[in-house]
């Protein structure tokens, strides 16, 4: 694997935008790595890196690191990006350095260095399988569908077996002679005495013809 392939598995898993920043925290993780290294590691890691990264593991470094919390801090000292973005840029590129690299020296290496530090020389986790679907509420049977003969939704009286009244008790829609109260053979009598009279019933008087 060359440094542009490298690169881009950074760029990819650290959520960097370019390839040049990629390589930016390849390097300065690399730089840290190599303070906490002996002579030896630094050899052995050197063989097994593309070329335009075996300088970085090449130079002698001004500083020892020994634990994780000053490998960070030397991260963020070449990388500029703040602690806490150098801190995930470093835990990236030693994971995708883990997961490239010859698995025997990876071993190794993990043996000498800090253990908080060979903490960090692991390739990334496989994501775990999510769960399986569980019902969180108990299983209702289906609801029949809904049709026009059934009426509206929710209704439980379908349209065609409904026994509604479809007038209410006062309307002339429900009487037999609707319209009795103001036929003149049936219209009564308005004069005191004469309530029962209608103008069917009444006999001519003195007078009549």
């Amino acid at each position: 694997m060359d440094e542009n392939e490298l690169a881009l598995l950074v760029k990819s898993r650290a959520g960097l935008r370019t390839a040049h920043e990629a390589k930016r925290a390849l390097e300065a993780a690399l730089g840290a790595l190599r303070c906490a290294m002996e002579e030896d590691e630094a050899r052995a890691m050197t063989r097994a890196l593309p070329p335009p990264l075996r300088r970085v593991l090449e130079r002698r470094p001004s500083i020892v690191v020994q634990s994780a919390p000053s490998l960070y801090a030397e991260a963020d000292r070449r990388e500029r990006v703040g602690l806490g973005f150098a801190k995930e840029h470093l835990q990236v590129v030693l994971q995708v350095l883990a997961q490239e690299l010859d698995p025997e020296l990876c071993s190794w290496l993990r043996k000498r260095l800090p253990s908080d530090i060979a903490a960090l020389l692991q390739p990334p986790r496989a994501s775990p399988e999510p769960p399986p679907y569980v019902h969180a509420h108990p299983a209702r049977a289906p609801a029949p569908p809904q049709t026009l003969s059934r009426a509206r939704p929710g209704t439980s009286e379908p349209i065609a077996e409904a026994r509604h009244e479809l007038a209410h008790s006062s309307s002339v829609a429900r009487s037999g002679a609707p319209h009795a109260e103001t036929l003149v053979a049936t219209a009564r009598s308005t004069r005191p005495g004469r309530d029962d009279d209608t103008l069917a019933a009444a006999r001519p008087g003195p007078g009549r013809t």
